[in-house]
């Protein structure tokens, strides 16, 4: 993988959560929006939310389980890309590397994210499809 075969915008196809390698739900319902873009200058930004959201009450405040964003630097090393992040709506990614596994689909690729596991043993990962945008 490089470089190059990032570059430009994507949009979010499907974005589910795996439990212990076993499907476990859609983070933002199954029908969640996102985009992420790689710029030609190492830049990228991302933005996630649920296809509701433009319905929420005015007041309602941006959390992590409605929508997100960030963006930063990004780099490639071997199949994976790992994301810098400089300013995003979740603080403690701040200053910390997010780092993705590739995996092409044909002309798609899959964003995995590194497994976590918790305090009660299991191991949670999220697997993020992406479609890269052609013309409009």
């Amino acid at each position: 993988m490089t470089p190059q075969d990032l570059i430009g915008s994507w949009w979010l196809v499907k974005w589910q959560s795996l439990k212990n390698n076993t499907p476990d739900g859609y983070p933002m319902g199954e029908d969640a929006k996102g985009q992420i873009i790689y710029a030609a200058d190492g830049r990228m930004s991302g933005f996630l939310m649920r296809a509701d959201f433009a319905d929420q009450p005015r007041e309602t405040a941006a959390s992590p389980d409605i929508c997100l964003a960030y963006g930063g630097t990004y780099r490639i090393d071997g199949d994976q890309v790992i994301h810098d992040v400089m300013v995003s709506t979740v603080p403690y990614w701040i200053g910390n590397p997010l780092i993705r596994t590739i995996v092409r689909q044909g002309e798609d690729i899959l964003l995995k994210t590194k497994p976590e596991a918790t305090k009660s043993g299991n191991i949670y990962e999220h697997h993020l499809f992406w479609r890269r945008v052609v013309g409009n």
